[in-house]
C-alpha cells in the first residue's frame, strides 16, 4: 500500500533552493501541504518571499558551517522541526583533467560537498532526537558510468555519494532515513538548454519527474525505504 500525506502538515527544508530542480520540487511538496523552508544563497531571497510568502525564506552560504547552522536553526525556531532536507544545491563545470585548477576543484567541493555535509549536520541533531527524519543528496551518472572533461564535478559528486552512503549507515538505525537521486543523464533546465543549444531537450529528463521522484522518496514508511534511485530518460 502507498504511504499517504500525514494529517498534520510537515515541515521540508530545501536546499539550493532558487535552482531549477528546487524550484519544481519545492511546488510539489507545496501542493502536498508541507510548511516549506527555503535556503539559499542572499540575492535569492526576495525572489524567494515573492514566490512562497509563507515560507521560512533564509539566505546564507551553505558551505559555511556556520551559516548552515544558523540557517537550520531559523527554521527549527519558526516550526519546530525539520522533518525532511533536501539537499539540491549545486553547480556544473566541464574542463579535461589537464585544464583543472586548484581553484576548480575547490568550487565543485563547496557546491556540492560541502553545503550538503554542514547542512546535513546541522540538521542531525534534531532529527537523531526525534528518531525521526528524512536526508535528500543528489548523485550524478559521471562517478557512476564516467564522464569525459567533468573530472572535479564527478569527484565532487562522487564525494556527496560516498558521503551519503556511509551516512546512511551512521543514522538509518536511530530513525533518520537517507536517499539518493541520481539523475542519470541531463536535466531539462534553461541553463542547460542555454549551455547546449544543439542538443535535443526531449531525450533529457524532466525536472518535474525528478520533483515527483524526491516527494516519492521523501514519503517512504520505515518498512519501504529506497535508498538510492537512479533516474534515466529515452
Amino acid at each position: 500500500m502507498a504511504q499517504t500525506e500525514p494529517t498534520q502538515p510537515r515541515t521540508v527544508a530545501v536546499a539550493g533552493a532558487a535552482g531549477a530542480l528546487a524550484r519544481r520540487t519545492t511546488e510539489r511538496f507545496a501542493q502536498h501541504g508541507w510548511n516549506l523552508v527555503l535556503l539559499a544563497r542572499p540575492h535569492h531571497e526576495a525572489e524567494l518571499r515573492e514566490r512562497h510568502p509563507d515560507a521560512v525564506v533564509v539566505g546564507a552560504d551553505l558551505a559555511d558551517p556556520g551559516q548552515a547552522e544558523r540557517a537550520v536553526r531559523a527554521a527549527e525556531e519558526r516550526f519546530g522541526a525539520i522533518d525532511a532536507l533536501l539537499n539540491l544545491t549545486g553547480g556544473f563545470a566541464m574542463q579535461s583533467a589537464v585544464e583543472v585548477q586548484p581553484e576548480d576543484l575547490d568550487a565543485q567541493i563547496e557546491a556540492h560537498l560541502k553545503t550538503v555535509m554542514f547542512t546535513t549536520r546541522a540538521a542531525l541533531p534534531r532529527m537523531l532526537e526525534r528518531r525521526q527524519g528524512f536526508v535528500l543528496g543528489v548523485a550524478a551518472a559521471q562517478p557512476i558510468r564516467g564522464g569525459a572533461r567533468t573530472s572535479a564535478y564527478s569527484a565532487a559528486k562522487g564525494a556527496v555519494l560516498g558521503y551519503l552512503r556511509s551516512l546512511r549507515s551512521e543514522v538509518e538505525p536511530e530513525g533518520v532515513a537517507v536517499s539518493v537521486l541520481v539523475p542519470m543523464g541531463t536535466i531539462d533546465t534553461p541553463a542547460n538548454r542555454d549551455a547546449m543549444p544543439k542538443a535535443d531537450p526531449a531525450k533529457w529528463i524532466d525536472p518535474g519527474e525528478l520533483a515527483d521522484a524526491i516527494h516519492f522518496l521523501t514519503t517512504r514508511s520505515s518498512r519501504g525505504r529506497v535508498a538510492e534511485l537512479h533516474v534515466h530518460a529515452r
